[in-house]
């Protein structure tokens, strides 16, 4: 099941940096959740978020 953009926030480092393009870490993460950006362009996300967010992301095995 697809993440909403709250649950993807909850993963991000929450700092704003602005490094990704986007005002927010909220305004990415609505754009993560709506396949218009890539995860990798937040610099500052960690491992395990990243494990965390590729697992919730896979097409479920049938």
């Amino acid at each position: 099941m697809a993440l909403t953009g709250l649950e993807i926030y909850k993963l991000l480092p929450q700092t704003n940096c602005k490094e990704c393009s986007f005002p927010t870490c909220l305004a990415f993460a609505m754009k993560l959740a709506a396949k218009q950006a890539e995860l990798r362009a937040c610099p500052y996300v960690s491992e395990e978020s990243k494990a965390k967010l590729e697992a919730a992301s896979a097409p479920p095995i049938r």
